[in-house]
């Protein structure tokens, strides 16, 4: 069953004045939608509202706009709010990634570094070969009513697109309810990676497609890939020392503001960089993160650390947001739709199976590496493991890669992509809360060192008498008092 977008009667080329006009109906839309879904978190997480997480919300605030523009006549706006792969890669996608490794605590990343790097990449591999495989084995069983005829190749990279896990909305509710740092690190460490993995992956078999699969091609894409990754983080960490060394033999601490531009330039541009030689970017980037706050962040003035930590949350937030509106919108906006109700459903069996493939067993492996070498506070117990399985919904990485699908079966795998990806959201994402509760994991958690204490100020308060201002964490009295004997510090933003 196909659907087509409606048409304008016309055929007319729209002039620029009509495009800017309904550029910016268009972008209204998305500004209130973004506006909602804010005040939604707001609301949710002030109400301490656990049956429901707000990226769902959003996910159908977008599909019930979609569903207006789709049904509504003419086709400008509907175009504009297409699903954009190039849109998502270079605007979207970085400031979470980048934020991300800004914000990583790094004695617990590099403490599970090894357990990370088996589920990025082994957990990756198992997914996208188990999907591909058994895909391509029901597509051969049954007539083409039921599923696209698809070859090996065109099931793998179907299968590598599919491997892309989400790391916005599991670790939106990690942040949310301050899960167990030792769960959290994990689960963030996987699930960055893996999009980067997968990326590289699709990018790896997609030279393959046309041409007939061996295992000479399997031995030469994995040489590509491991060359594109460890590449790419080389890079990730020169822009980052680059950066440092720069910061450190100048006097940038006098001029805030340029020394904030120069700062998230450099992380963009080893992002930009890396894709541009068609390396990983989210690899550099993520490496890039980590690179400024370990060596440049102290070395930065008071106001640059101040103002990159928030403008990369701000911005990382937003992008958040709007990820999941403008999945919602792709559900109606999209240009043709293909669907294929029995292949959709084996797909989503095979997204469930081969996640539990690549996490229970992977997870039993790591336990007994951990026992040999007396690291039994590093094991993961079972209830970690059900919530590693429960964190592998599938995102908007996966979307943005099925854009490349190529040949008469591109339309129909584009679709179950977009269907799968929404439902695991629904489905795993809605009810991610609940699974904390159930498995009985720890939340409310602080974690020492937390990096939003970099200045060692907590936030002021009112007391009778007066405002008591910001306070130092660490001290036990202020050189400083008012008339009514509260003590505290003056901080002075200038």
């Amino acid at each position: 069953m196909a659907i087509s977008a409606f048409a304008d009667p016309s055929d007319e080329v729209p002039t620029p004045e009509t495009e800017e006009l309904y550029s910016s109906w268009a972008l209204t839309i998305l500004c209130i939608l973004l506006i909602l879904s804010l005040w939604t978190s707001y609301y949710v997480q002030i109400k301490r509202i656990r049956a429901v997480h707000e990226t769902v919300l959003s996910i159908f605030a977008g599909m019930f706009v979609g569903m207006i523009v789709w049904a509504a006549p003419g086709h400008l706006i509907r175009d504009m709010l297409k699903f954009k792969h190039t849109l998502f890669f270079n605007l979207l996608l970085p400031p979470i990634i980048l934020n991300s490794g800004y914000e990583l605590k790094q004695d617990k990343f590099f403490r599970n570094f090894g357990s990370i790097l088996t589920f990025a990449f082994l957990g990756t591999f198992i997914s996208a070969i188990g999907i591909g495989v058994l895909t391509y084995l029901f597509a051969v069983a049954v007539p083409e009513a039921l599923a696209p005829p698809l070859s090996l190749i065109e099931c793998l990279i179907f299968g590598s697109t599919l491997s892309a896990t989400d790391p916005v909305t599991i670790l939106a509710i990690f942040k949310q309810y301050k899960v167990d740092p030792h769960l959290y690190s994990v689960i963030f460490g996987e699930s960055i990676l893996n999009d980067a993995v997968s990326i590289v992956m699709y990018e790896t078999l997609s030279k393959f497609h046309g041409t007939k699969f061996v295992l000479s091609s399997l031995v030469n894409g994995t040489g590509i890939f491991l060359l594109s990754f460890s590449t790419s983080m080389a890079l990730g960490v020169i822009f980052g020392l680059g950066s440092s060394l720069a910061l450190k033999h100048s006097s940038l601490h006098l001029f805030p503001g340029i020394e904030s531009c120069l700062v998230a330039l450099v992380a963009y541009t080893s992002y930009f960089f890396s894709n541009g030689i068609k390396m990983s970017g989210i690899v550099s980037l993520l490496f890039c993160g980590i690179t400024l706050k370990h060596y440049a962040y102290h070395t930065m003035s008071h106001r640059t650390q101040r103002t990159t930590k928030y403008m990369f949350s701000v911005l990382a937030q937003l992008s958040e947001n709007f990820i999941f509106i403008y999945l919602g919108l792709n559900l109606f906006t999209q240009d043709v739709q293909v669907f294929k109700p029995l292949f959709i459903l084996v797909t989503m069996i095979a997204v469930i199976s081969t996640r539990y493939l690549a996490v229970f067993p992977l997870s039993s492996i790591i336990n007994v590496f951990h026992r040999a070498r007396g690291q039994r506070h590093d094991e993961l117990p079972h209830s970690y493991q059900m919530m590693l399985f429960w964190a592998g919904l599938r995102g908007a990485v996966g979307v943005a890669l099925s854009n490349g699908f190529q040949g008469d079966n591109a339309a129909a795998l584009r679709t179950t992509v977009l269907i799968v990806v929404v439902l695991t959201v629904i489905l795993f994402g809605g009810t991610t809360s609940r699974m904390l509760e159930v498995m009985g994991i720890k939340v409310g958690m602080e974690e020492e060192g937390s990096s939003s204490d970099e200045e060692g100020l907590v936030i002021g308060r009112r007391r009778e008498g007066g405002w008591l201002g910001p306070t130092h964490a660490d001290s036990g009295a202020s050189p400083w008092t008012n008339r009514a004997g509260v003590y505290g510090y003056v901080v002075l933003f200038s």
